[in-house]
């Protein structure tokens, strides 16, 4: 969540019973989830999957084809394709980064697509399980299905000249097929990756490959950076108040068996306040 219970304490200036802790986070998250609802996406980055069938009068041109000008290639620039890509737009938006794009057809097996983006990264480790070889280089932004390319590592064995990524993480990413037992890393080398099936855009992505009918699955990073706009804290922070003083006040009443005259505050966000994020809300076009 966006806001602790830590948060929240320092706030208010005050100590919570271990009670009244599990109440605050039940709080923090009911208001994160209603801003949430309000804005129409999320506050923070967060994983999501999805599927989408191509529209059935799709014709697909492979990237192979011999439309494909691949004299356009250059590091860090868009490809340009012959005719326009299937446009696949997410249920949660500003997409910040795609993990996977996995196309099932009935013309072959399902398949990783890679994405039409070079990146390099320097190789600083390696670990090896079977035949999969998983390279440690921080921030390498490769993505499942990429092709890529290492030179320059030792044992010999460790350099690639071209193989697909099978996993990622932030700071990882694994090859199959590779030799066994290659043994310990002695010294690091440069990966490039890159591929030509799909671009990621804000809304969404851009896919050049594909069928009619196809299915396409999407494992992507979607949400507002939380964390860089403080007023969303401040909001939450201030809602999250009235609640617990109502809260607390409801409960002395009910143990006293007795009103405390205590005139309720807002719960949840005030027009006021909605209105100050406006500007924030995913605005859907019919």
């Amino acid at each position: 969540m966006l806001v602790t219970t830590n948060d929240l304490v320092t706030f208010m200036d005050i100590r919570f019973s271990l009670r009244q802790q599990d109440a605050a986070e039940i709080v923090l998250a009911g208001l994160q989830s209603e801003l949430e609802t309000y804005l129409r996406r999320p506050i923070e980055s967060t994983t999501f999957i999805e599927e989408y069938t191509l529209p059935s009068d799709y014709i697909g041109m492979p990237t192979t084809s011999f439309f494909y000008n691949s004299s356009l290639d250059t590091a860090y620039t868009p490809l340009t394709y012959s005719q326009p890509p299937a446009t696949i737009p997410l249920r949660n938006s500003p997409v910040t980064s795609v993990t996977s794009v996995r196309i099932k057809s009935y013309a072959y097996p399902p398949v990783y697509m890679g994405e039409a983006m070079l990146r390099e990264a320097t190789v600083t480790a390696t670990s090896q399980a079977s035949t999969n070889v998983t390279y440690t280089a921080a921030a390498h932004k490769f993505t499942i299905g990429q092709r890529v390319s290492i030179v320059g590592m030792l044992p010999n064995a460790y350099n690639i000249a071209s193989k697909d990524i099978t996993a990622v993480t932030a700071s990882t990413f694994t090859v199959g097929n590779m030799p066994t037992a290659i043994g310990a890393m002695t010294q690091g080398g440069q990966a490039k990756a890159t591929g030509n099936d799909y671009i990621v855009r804000r809304f969404g992505i851009e896919l050049f490959r594909g069928f009619a009918n196809d299915t396409v699955a999407i494992e992507y990073q979607a949400g507002l950076d939380g964390e860089e706009i403080p007023f969303f804290k401040l909001l939450i922070l201030r809602a999250a108040t009235r609640e617990m003083q109502n809260m607390h006040d409801d409960v002395v009443g009910v143990k006293d068996l007795n009103s405390r005259n205590v005139a309720p505050l807002e719960t949840g966000f005030s027009d006021r306040e909605l209105a100050s994020v406006k500007k924030y809300r995913r605005v859907r076009v019919s």
